[in-house]
Order: structure tokens, then C-alpha cells, then sequence
């Protein structure tokens, strides 16, 4: 494992422990409770996004090196 793919791992790894702290709000969201116009879920859903680009990021450029 290279530096980058270290640094890559712990940059993953802090995305997935901040949704821990929030995942009583990703169990209303995914309930589908929402509120309109609710400044915090905006940023729980961008969060979510971060999460799920660098995942898809990591997965994809993993499969290219095997």
C-alpha cells in the first residue's frame, strides 16, 4: 500500500465515522420522514453524497488495479 492509498483509506474512514453521529437523522431520511426546506438535512444529504462519491471513487479505481 502507497502513501496515497493510505491517506485515501483514513480520508474514507473519517467520512464513514462522521455518519455514525448522524445516523439517528439517516434513519428518519431513509423513513422518509422529512421536513421541507430543512437546512440540516440538506447537509446530512450532501454528506451522504460525499460519502458515496468517495466509495464509488475508491471501488473503481480499486477494480482497475486488479
Amino acid at each position: 500500500m502507497g502513501p496515497m492509498d493510505g491517506r485515501e483509506i483514513a480520508e474514507r474512514d473519517q467520512l464513514w465515522a462522521s455518519l455514525r453521529a448522524l445516523r439517528p437523522e439517516i434513519d428518519r431520511l431513509a423513513a422518509g420522514e422529512t421536513e421541507p426546506a430543512d437546512n440540516r438535512q440538506r447537509q446530512l444529504v450532501q454528506l451522504l453524497a460525499s460519502v458515496i462519491a468517495a466509495e464509488m471513487d475508491y471501488r473503481l479505481r480499486d477494480a482497475a488495479t486488479e
